[in-house]
């Protein structure tokens, strides 16, 4: 009789942690977006998509000297927003920034591919594309930004640091949004 239990026991127990052991992934659902560009200079036009990611088009119509980038990711909704990760540097030291952050290494890795833009000091003219960027589900910045009750806003922009030592802006964004958990499945 010891055994039917134990036997029950271990089948259950079995079929239950079949179950939770499903790989979690994660997905981005935009709330809201915006962006400004300092035209004619500058121009930026993105896309904004839950389906595709984010792509943009910018034009460069003269080289800016010295380029700062600035982005800050929060989580709101509980008493007080959880800064994720705030930095301001200069463009050029932008992408040593992040290979030093494991959880942004792959998503700027993914950046690179999915376009054509420069890290470089001084950011020269051209067109830079990026088409379809999206975070993979399986990133772990995305599963620390889940919180069932909580959402992220991401707040940046590309500057330029003037002679003076002021900081002009050249394109700022905003992104609000969720971070949604689902079983991961065969495309993923």
């Amino acid at each position: 009789m010891r055994w039917i239990w134990f036997a029950l026991f271990f089948f259950v127990g079995w079929k239950w942690t079949g179950i939770e052991s499903k790989e979690s992934c994660y997905y981005i659902s935009f709330t809201y977006t915006n962006w400004t560009d300092a035209q004619p200079r500058f121009v930026v036009n993105m896309t904004f998509s839950n389906q595709s990611g984010i792509g943009s088009i910018t034009t460069i119509n003269e080289e800016i000297p010295m380029p700062v980038s600035r982005l800050l990711v929060l989580q709101i909704g509980g008493n007080q927003p959880r800064t994720i990760y705030n930095a301001s540097t200069k463009l050029c030291e932008l992408q040593s920034l992040f290979n030093s952050v494991p959880l942004f290494k792959p998503a700027k890795d993914n950046f690179l591919k999915q376009g054509n833009y420069s890290f470089s000091c001084p950011l020269p003219r051209g067109t830079y594309v990026m088409s379809n960027m999206r975070i993979n589900p399986k990133n772990p910045l995305l599963s620390l930004l889940y919180q069932p009750k909580r959402s992220f806003i991401v707040r940046g922009g590309l500057f330029e640091e003037l002679p003076s030592g002021r900081i002009s802006p050249l394109s700022t964004y905003f992104m609000a949004g969720k971070v949604i958990k689902r079983s991961c499945g065969a495309s993923d």
